[in-house]
């Protein structure tokens, strides 16, 4: 089976010419050359070209054929209407669309087909469809390499790539998952297992003292145990304390890293103690003992018996499973299955119904029989079931999405039910189609655009639909690994692993909200509620929030709500470990909320200190003034730094402040038209108005488009992305936002091997 996992892998994708469907490349050069000499040259040419950008060079190399990269930036700026500056004379908008449509022109030959990688499931996709096809837990972070990221997102089928190394990984997580979705009846057997003192081992300062282990200061004494079979399990222990100081000893029983069961040894060291606690364990090796974690010292007592706290360990014992393992849930599943298909105790169809489902569309009888050939019929039936499984996780047809190719390759197919099924479970849930999706599928109803819109809305009020905001926001937002960006501990010791989970926590919940109950996409940016417990609560300096309970939690702001703008999550991750960023926050505006990302800096050009050290006695906002200074950084700086320091009334851990040491905030930032932002509140208002509110409509719309296929979106995109921001301008909502990609033919049809033809576009 690997080997023809392997033999797929490694075909070489088919070559496909692209022919440019353009009349001449000369007469779009032309176009731009014109509206370059009108409107730009006069400030990027040499000797002294701004922003060190020679245009009349781009130009050239345009007017000999090439396509040099340069175009892309161009775009761009043209695309956000900030050049030429505002305080010169503008161009009306149909000289930008022509502009734009040339360029995009000139570019186009250079595009390859827009025809959909084969995407193997990400490893969040792959852990949560284990869960729903077999109701196994794996933890993805710990089971599966980390994905690479393309288009700012982990799961393009540009890079998720399949390795010889990644392939084993699968045949031996497929081999572990069967063991613990199968069980055989002799499994239900409890056994015990007892550790005497040899059999033990100490994790910390621990001794063996004759048929006890002494732990005479905080540590652990543990047994190696392996689980074969699932299922609930008791852990014991015996042991004794040695009391002394103001409190008993206190012991805890562990399993690995965690504490399971923590206790009170009140008696005196000639009477044993034995505790137990019951646990859910899966097949693997685990540490289980019992941990001393009161250690007390003190050798200046005039009792000699009070001078030293300390416990003992007799033995551990583990006892299990101590309720049946068989049949476990995915069995009697496919049993009442069975029973319901009228084929009770039909190994065949038992077989074929968890196929069909892992596969997520209807399989053929031979391939029942393919997974049959695995066993011989004189195996037990679960024994065999088992063998398919493993058999079922390695298939490619488990590892991929895979759709047909097109009959006809110069023409474009539609998807069939199954493939918009999944298409759908996998971009609005992470994992593979329920029952209800299926039958729909099965009935021919995704074919229908109201058949697709009826379950879209139910798959958004399922709690399922939460992996969007866990996995969409926080890549879009650029705060899925905000664990790893841990403040400077010595002047933000309040800002732990635990707070930096709070914080990420309630950017997902907030999010969620607006995707469950389809608010108005401008609720990201002016919300005026968030998610609170009373730990983050706290941290913002917001009263009257208690309980660890996250909660929905209404903020009174003198200048309305901020929506994700006044998130600790994103105003941490864009600050440096000592300081806030006014570069690095204006950066992520312009990246996130507008798909604008500024260029990389020059080669050779320094930045500024991440250490919070400003130069003499110069603040940090001086400090950005003589940077603009440089003409190499002038052009992004002026858009990126105004809007950083709208952001600066919240502190490096997005703490509301007005004052910097003994320095007052100055939270206003100068936009390159002349228009001052101040604060978050004018940073909502800025965003929210006009051609910028459309470019932030426009963002998201391109990132969760990205998402949802799968693959990096080009210029032929375009017209797609426009349709459906015009659409937004009717009912600018998640839900409508998720409906209109769902509808488009990007996300409905799989691209034949013919160029596609881009569509001239009309004016915004």
């Amino acid at each position: 089976m690997i080997y023809r996992i392997i033999t797929i892998l490694t075909l070489s994708p088919i070559a496909t010419s692209f022919a440019a469907p353009f009349d001449s490349q000369d007469d779009h050069s032309i176009a731009l050359r014109g509206f370059a000499e009108t409107w730009c040259i006069d400030c990027h040419q040499q000797p002294r070209p701004k922003a060190d950008f020679d245009l009349v060079r781009v130009l050239d190399q345009v007017d000999e054929g090439q396509v040099p990269d340069a175009l892309s930036r161009i775009l761009q700026r043209l695309d956000a209407r900030d050049m030429p500056p505002a305080d010169d004379i503008q161009p009306d908008e149909s000289s930008y669309d022509d502009a734009i449509f040339a360029i995009e022109s000139i570019q186009a030959p250079t595009l390859t087909p827009l025809r959909p990688t084969v995407r193997r499931l990400s490893r969040y996709e792959y852990a949560n469809t284990i869960r729903d096809l077999l109701g196994v837990v794996i933890e993805a972070e710990e089971e599966l390499p980390v994905d690479e990221i393309s288009d700012g997102f982990d799961n393009s089928g540009d890079v998720l790539s399949v390795s010889p190394l990644l392939l084993e990984k699968y045949l031996d997580l497929a081999e572990n998952i069967a063991t613990r979705a199968i069980a055989y009846p002799d499994d239900s057997a409890a056994t015990t297992r007892h550790f005497e003192t040899e059999e033990l081992r100490a994790r910390g300062r621990g001794s063996r003292k004759g048929s006890l282990w002494i732990l005479s200061s905080r540590g652990s004494i543990v047994a190696d145990v392996t689980v074969d079979v699932p299922g609930e399990y008791i852990i014991r222990a015996k042991v004794r304390g040695q009391q002394a100081g103001p409190e008993p000893v206190r012991m805890a029983l562990r399993l690995d890293e965690e504490y399971v069961s923590r206790f009170v040894v009140e008696e005196p060291y000639g009477t044993a103690h034995v505790e137990e606690a019951r646990v859910e364990l899966q097949v693997g090796t685990y540490a289980v003992g019992a941990s001393f974690l009161n250690d007390y010292f003190n050798p200046e007592s005039e009792d000699p018996l009070q001078r030293d706290r300390n416990a003992f360990v007799e033995w551990i014992e583990i006892e299990g499973p101590v309720r049946p393992a068989f049949p476990t849930p995915i069995q009697r599943h496919l049993l009442d299955q069975a029973a319901a298909l009228d084929c009770e105790g039909s190994l065949s169809c038992m077989v074929e119904e968890l196929a069909s489902r892992a596969w997520r569309r209807p399989v053929e009888a031979r391939d029942v029989e393919a997974l049959l050939s695995l066993s011989t019929a004189d195996d037990l039936m679960w024994v065999r079931m088992r063998r398919a499984v493993v058999a079922m996780l390695v298939h490619p047809r488990f590892l991929f999405r895979i759709e047909r190719q097109a009959t006809d390759p110069s023409v474009d197919r539609v998807l069939d039910d199954w493939e918009i099924a999944t298409r759908l479970s996998y971009f609005l849930w992470a994992t593979m189609p329920d029952e209800e999706l299926r039958r729909a599928a099965r009935a021919g109803e995704l074919s229908a655009p109201e058949g697709r819109a009826r379950q879209v809305r139910r798959m958004l009020k399922n709690p399922r639909a939460r992996t969007l905001s866990q996995h969409f926001a926080t890549q879009w937002l650029q705060i899925r690994a905000l664990s790893e960006k841990t403040p400077d501990s010595k002047l933000f010791p309040e800002v732990d692993e635990e707070m930096l989970r709070l914080m990420r926590e309630e950017t997902v919940r907030f999010f969620n909200e607006i995707l469950r109950e389809g608010l108005p996409v401008d609720r990201l940016i002016d919300a005026n509620w968030t998610w609170l417990n009373e730990s983050l609560a706290e941290h913002y300096g917001i009263e009257g929030v208690e309980g660890r309970r996250m909660r929905k939690v209404a903020l009174e702001e003198d200048s309305g709500g901020m929506g994700i703008l006044r998130h600790g999550s994103i105003l941490l991750a864009t600050s440096n470990p000592t300081r806030t960023s006014p570069v690095k926050r204006g950066k992520w505006v312009l990246e996130a909320l507008l798909d604008d990302a500024p260029p990389p800096a020059p080669p050779g050009v320094a930045g500024l200190p991440d250490d919070g050290q400003v130069s003499g006695e110069l603040s940090l906002r001086e400090m950005l003034v003589l940077h603009r200074a440089d003409p190499q950084c002038a052009s992004c700086h002026i858009r990126m730094d105004a809007l950083g320091f709208a952001l600066e009334g919240f502190d490096a851990v997005g703490r509301p402040r007005t004052m910097d040491g003994e320095v007052p905030i100055d939270a206003t930032g100068e936009l390159p038209d002349g228009t001052l932002v101040v604060g978050g509140g004018g940073l909502r208002d800025q965003l929210l108005q006009g051609h910028t509110q459309r470019r932030f409509w426009r963002s998201l719309v391109k990132h969760l488009t990205t998402y949802a296929l799968g693959r990096g979106l080009d210029r032929r995109d375009e017209p797609m992305l426009q349709e459906i921001v015009r659409a937004m301008e009717q009912d600018p909502t998640m839900h409508r936002l998720i409906l209109e990609i769902v509808e488009s033919p990007a996300f409905l049809y799989r691209p034949g091997d013919s160029p596609v033809m881009m569509e001239r576009r009309s004016a915004p």
